[in-house]
């Protein structure tokens, strides 16, 4: 019984937006509906009237009707239901001969114009809505959104990863993300409820990948970071958006639900390098596993401030954290968690360019899989 309810709540909610029609059999539903309410009203009042001028009492049952008030009746009623069919079948057709059939044809040229070894990946929303629900109903606006931003896609992507470049990251990613700054302040609360959205910003960058270049060539390492895009994007999926940050760096925005840990994301990701990233024997040389640094924060980092990083800042923040791991061992996480906000500019200056002094000073600490640390050397 549940699922038809849900199946019936989602049935309405399409029906009631146009805008997400799946067919014209939508159409039909929705405005028989509407003109035989109202098909319903004008001959209830039609039928009202005409009781009134017989002088006889209102009544729908039809032991208390009079022979004549009765044939009234049964005439509002067959011309409640022929009027229903005829004024959904002309409206219906001229909706699709002018609305429907139109967008059709134009979302299908669109679709052309935008074919791409990741269409799939950029029509679902990755560019104009980066976290969209992918159960919700997208609309023709929506749509062509998409499709238009797809067949432009190329001045966004990373061609040898097909991960997004610094330019979406610049245009799009960072607007998008004040304006989820903007909401959460607007809406701030004392605490997180549960399923409210929650961002982790990464930094992952490839572990001695200089070293691949010089050892084994510019041509294995352009395959490794062909290798790592793709797995990045499966890895992550509709959860969020990997940019290629330049070189071997790359930055992912993950949305989730709260509570979740992060730390579950970036252990997946340092373990899936472990079981697919590898450089094969070549000439001689033989082959080695590859591996990563990951450093990563929450979205905002300060939860209920005045003063709050944007998305950029977030990602220096993840660098850092990054930086870490990398001299700590490597192939390995860390998070950088805040603990009190900076007091000053210079504190907010050297708190986002010296981990080593934002610990000191007590702004925020070091959480890798053994816990927390408020120093580098305590790891």
């Amino acid at each position: 019984m549940k699922l038809e309810g849900n199946y019936l709540v989602r049935v309405y909610k399409r029906m009631s937006d146009v805008g997400t029609w799946q067919s014209i059999l939508d159409a039909y539903i929705f405005i028989g509906i509407i003109s035989f309410v109202f098909n319903l009203v004008i001959d209830s009042v039609g039928y009202a009237f005409a009781c009134y001028c017989m002088g006889a009492k209102f009544t729908l049952l039809a032991s208390h009707m009079t022979k004549e008030q009765a044939s009234i009746f049964w005439f509002f009623i067959i011309h409640t239901i022929f009027a229903t069919i005829a004024i959904t079948y002309c409206i219906t057709r001229l909706y699709n001969k002018i609305i429907n059939r139109p967008v059709v044809d134009f979302k299908t040229e669109l679709s052309e114009m935008a074919k791409h070894e990741l269409s799939d990946y950029f029509v679902s929303g990755k560019m104009s809505q980066p976290f969209r629900d992918p159960t919700s109903p997208v609309s023709w606006t929506d749509q062509v959104r998409f499709y238009v931003d797809t067949a432009s896609v190329e001045k966004y992507l990373d061609e040898l990863t097909g991960c997004f470049n610094r330019k979406y990251f610049t245009h799009k990613l960072i607007s998008y993300m004040n304006t989820q700054l903007m909401v959460n302040r607007r809406y701030r609360k004392d605490f997180d409820r549960y399923g409210d959205d929650m961002y982790g910003i990464f930094m992952i960058d490839i572990d001695h990948f200089k070293s691949i270049n010089d050892v084994y060539g510019h041509a294995m390492g352009d395959v490794v970071l062909k290798n790592v895009g793709k797995l990045l994007r499966e890895t992550i999926g509709d959860n969020g958006v990997v940019i290629r940050n330049g070189g071997e760096e790359f930055v992912i925005v993950y949305l989730a639900k709260f509570p979740f840990d992060f730390a579950v994301v970036a252990e997946h990701i340092n373990q899936a390098f472990r079981d697919n990233i590898k450089v094969p024997s070549s000439g001689g040389i033989k082959g080695r596993d590859v591996t990563c640094s990951i450093g990563f924060v929450r979205f905002p980092f300060f939860e209920n401030a005045d003063q709050l990083f944007d998305l950029k800042e977030h990602v220096d923040l993840s660098d850092m954290a990054m930086y870490v791991s990398k001299t700590t061992g490597r192939d390995r996480w860390n998070e950088l968690k805040a603990t009190r906000i900076p007091t000053d500019k210079i504190d907010q200056s050297m708190y986002l360019n010296s981990p080593e002094y934002g610990l000191k000073r007590g702004y925020y600490v070091l959480r890798d899989k053994n816990g927390e640390h408020s120093t580098i050397s305590d790891k």
